[in-house]
């Protein structure tokens, strides 16, 4: 476990009807030495009470920047500004940065991820597109409604009414981190949490394809199938399917060369087949610079291997509405 703190570039925190404090505007240096004083390994810096002028904002956090590296603790350092815009910059400011509003739902996170298949290109070793937090589904959330402990009543912080997702949509949230090589951060206390969900948190070989890299990248999956996911809470109604693809150094455990990962997503409001024609595989086989005889498949939340699949290469997902998901991996054989 790792010890994470929080503030804003502002001059206040992100406020609820309930609670505001200051933020770290005008302050830097001594909250820096303070949070590194504190053994934080982890630091989420907001962006409430600031200037939204991209200039103005890349100071802040430039300044943050250089307070943490001064005290000579290594500290995880997490921008959160909400925008797109600070991914061309984010490498020089920090550590990850968020690219879209607060996912709070499925709804929001398809968004997450609509945003970040446009910023594959940003994402680097130690430097990342943060989409936001792993949801779960509320339990062990700082909500009243899921957690007796908890400190937030939808009563009186009516920005809660729609928080969070369904089971379903909390695995197809995870694999999506995982293809995005999204920050791995966990929204709720792990021991509250439903077993299934952290069974999905736990899937190694699902984190695998989150934390291995094909040296020289790219590091982030993209996506390759599909345009813009989209979902109404209020209405629970949605639309849209994707397929991204991630590329893969060569697994530990085969003698096949370097592969590839498949998600594949539906938003759509029935039963739907989702299907990976021979055009979506030679878009992951140009980008490897692949041409194999035969590819080994293992579906990853099964944990099982598929049949092995020779040209010409087709695959179908048969997924749930609304957050329905298959995550594979493929090992290619050139031989």
């Amino acid at each position: 476990m790792k010890y994470g703190l929080y503030t804003s570039r502002g001059t206040c925190q992100c406020s609820t009807q309930l609670y505001s404090g200051p933020g770290s505007h005008g302050y830097v240096a001594q909250d820096a030495q303070f949070f590194a004083d504190a053994g934080a390994d982890y630091l989420k810096e907001d962006s409430c009470c600031g200037s939204q002028d991209h200039t103005t904002a890349f100071g802040d956090y430039a300044e943050m920047r250089d307070a943490l590296n001064k005290t000579g603790r290594p500290i995880y350092f997490s921008l959160c500004g909400w925008n797109t815009w600070y991914a061309p910059e984010g490498d020089r400011l920090g550590n990850s940065w968020r690219i879209a509003g607060d996912g709070t739902n499925w709804g929001a996170l398809s968004n997450c991820i609509n945003q970040n298949s446009k910023l594959q290109q940003y994402a680097l070793p130690g430097a990342w597109n943060d989409p936001d937090l792993l949801q779960g589904t509320g339990r062990g959330s700082n909500d009243k409604a899921t957690n007796p402990s908890g400190c937030f009543d939808p009563s009186t912080m009516r920005q809660t009414a729609d928080w969070y997702q369904s089971i379903q949509q909390a695995k197809a949230q995870f694999t999506m981190w995982a293809i995005m090589s999204a920050p791995l951060l966990i929204s709720a206390d792990p021991g509250q949490v439903e077993l299934e969900v952290l069974e999905f948190w736990g899937n190694s070989e699902v984190i695998q394809v989150s934390q291995t890299f094909r040296k020289g990248g790219p590091y982030q999956g993209q996506r390759i199938v599909g345009g813009d996911l989209q979902y109404n809470i209020k209405t629970q109604m949605g639309s849209g399917t994707n397929i991204w693809g991630k590329l893969l150094p060569a697994s530990p455990s085969s003698s096949s060369g370097p592969g590839f990962a498949l998600a594949f997503v539906s938003n759509e409001n029935q039963v739907t087949n989702v299907t990976c024609d021979s055009a979506c595989f030679d878009a992951m086989f140009g980008a490897a610079n692949l041409r194999p005889r035969a590819l080994g498949v293992r579906d990853l939340w099964t944990q099982k291997p598929l049949a092995t699949m020779t040209p010409p290469y087709n695959l179908t997902a048969t997924l749930q509405p609304h957050g329905g998901v298959a995550l594979y991996r493929f090992f290619p054989s050139t031989n």
